[in-house]
């Protein structure tokens, strides 16, 4: 399933057909733990990386698809929900990795002081869901219960190696665990309660790959 436009990794759709929660095919299957926001109102779009030169500019990792859509979506806020950073100019791209040039940041000093620091966009930029799909960002940190609604953990990332969305599971013995995203193994996903329901193979599963940690 393909949105109207490209968004972060973090709020890349999740449609589930009929045995599978197929990935959204502009989804890169980073690492994303760690470039979620408290505030569920806004969303991770890129992270400033490191100085680049001595004229204020900054290097960032970009989560858009399509990296090069980068300034349009300008500017981009803080942590905080406030407008903080506009992109004056893309000077150069490399993949997901763009140098860019920032309003009132003059100097490598500047620069420096926005080191990690994460650009974020409102979900008012996310496109509308279809009905059974679902959001990167939503899925991260929701309760995983067992098909007995016994608690399991909770979801700690979400990746996708080639072959499929995986959850990978925090559970409650503080082991993590690797399942397939898919209807067989996840029936049931409750984003405004909190929660997704596994199967009773995916009951199995999870045990079987906690028990081997």
């Amino acid at each position: 399933m393909l949105a109207p436009s490209s968004f972060s990794q973090l709020s890349s759709p999740r449609k589930r057909g009929p045995s599978s929660l197929s990935l959204d095919p502009r989804f890169r299957g980073d690492d994303t733990r760690g470039v979620g926001s408290e505030d569920a109102n806004y969303f991770c779009a890129a992270i400033i990386t490191s100085p680049h030169g001595i004229q204020g500019r900054v290097k960032i990792k970009c989560f858009l698809e399509d990296p090069s859509e980068f300034k349009m979506h300008s500017p981009y806020y803080n942590e905080s929900g406030e407008e903080a950073y506009t992109v004056t100019k893309v000077l150069s791209q490399d993949k997901d990795v763009l140098v860019v040039a920032l309003e009132d940041i003059r100097d490598r000093n500047e620069a420096e002081r926005l080191k990690g620091t994460k650009l974020m966009l409102s979900r008012q930029h996310l496109p509308a869901l279809e009905e059974d799909t679902f959001y990167h960002a939503d899925l991260m940190g929701l309760r995983v219960l067992s098909s007995r609604n016994t608690s399991c953990g909770k979801v700690h990332a979400l990746y996708n190696f080639g072959a499929g969305d995986i959850l990978e599971v925090e559970t409650d013995q503080g082991k993590l665990a690797m399942l397939p995203f898919t209807h067989d193994i996840v029936p049931e996903v409750n984003v405004k309660e909190g929660f997704l329901r596994l199967s009773d193979v995916g009951d199995l599963l999870i045990k079987g790959d906690s028990d081997g940690s």
